[in-house]
């Protein structure tokens, strides 16, 4: 029995209608009947009755809803004073990421940390992967966030997030006609890539598929991009993250594309090197966030 189980079993005693609880709570009957059944199966007693307009309490429910309710309460408690005590952490956190990384993560969880956080400074900025590397090292950065988990020797490397990959294609192209295009499908065209997360994903996955990409254009436009696709060009493979696809004009068309190895963004530390405490619940914040 875990805690939204608990709250489910509450809102259905105060409501006392199965519809009516479990649009309050934002779920489907049949979704909210299986939790109510599984408490009842877990503590071998009936809680509810089900009566022409709704549901009524049986003995069992009545002894069980003040435990309840004081388990809630003691719960939101916990919560409140884990993240009151967090809230008061302060210091800065350095992040640097790889070109083309914040597209994918979007900018939405550096925002709602700062929010949660206000204490902690946090400077985030996109650079070459040079860059974010000698920036790791020199200690200028706490942390990275990269697509291309490279140089264990100097690193912990932790994956984070599965990115998933698609294709632009005109529609006049062979391809249009697969379902799903695979790495090997590559071979042979001439490819379209915009950004560098893109750029070195595609690239090293040709190159382990055993042969070279016929790279034709890489920029970091994605309106380049489509008017090049449109214009015939080529085709253009994609990573996708919390992002969705843009918007394709009525000649080109979006696939699925198969890489050669599921594909993640990684996060960087230097080394061995003690992470500070406000890094720390930086990293975690990161992990929990993108861990469903």
């Amino acid at each position: 029995m875990d805690i939204k189980s608990i709250e489910a079993f509450l809102r259905l005693c105060k409501d006392k209608n199965m519809s009516v609880a479990a649009s309050n709570l934002y779920m489907t009957q049949q979704g909210l009947s299986k939790i109510i059944k599984r408490i009842e199966d877990e503590l071998g007693v009936v809680l509810f009755v089900r009566k022409n307009r709704g549901v009524e309490l049986t003995r069992a429910s009545k002894i069980l809803m003040p435990h309840a309710e004081t388990i809630v309460n003691e719960y939101a408690a916990v919560i409140n004073s884990i993240n009151k005590s967090q809230q008061q952490i302060q210091g800065r956190v350095d992040a640097v990421l790889e070109l083309g990384c914040l597209s994918i993560l979007t900018p939405q969880p550096f925002l709602t940390f700062m929010q949660d956080f206000p204490n902690i400074d946090l400077r985030f900025g996109e650079h070459r992967d040079s860059i974010c590397h000698s920036r790791l090292i020199s200690g200028e950065a706490d942390i990275g966030l990269v697509a291309v988990a490279t140089d264990y020797e100097k690193f912990d490397v932790t994956p984070f997030f599965s990115v998933k990959s698609m294709i632009y294609i005109p529609k006049s192209h062979h391809l249009e006609k697969k379902k799903m295009v695979t790495i090997q499908d590559l071979e042979g065209e001439k490819l379209l890539l915009c950004g560098s997360t893109n750029y070195y994903s595609v690239m090293d996955d040709c190159r382990k598929a055993g042969f070279e990409a016929d790279l034709v254009m890489c920029t970091t436009d994605i309106n380049v991009t489509m008017q090049c696709l449109q214009s015939g060009f080529g085709v253009s493979p994609f990573i996708l993250g919390l992002n969705k696809a843009f918007p394709c004009p009525d000649d080109v068309v979006v696939r699925p594309l198969s890489l050669s190895e599921d594909k993640h963004i990684y996060m960087l530390t230097k080394k061995d090197k003690k992470l500070s405490e406000c890094t720390e619940l930086f990293k975690k914040y990161f992990i929990d966030y993108y861990k469903d």
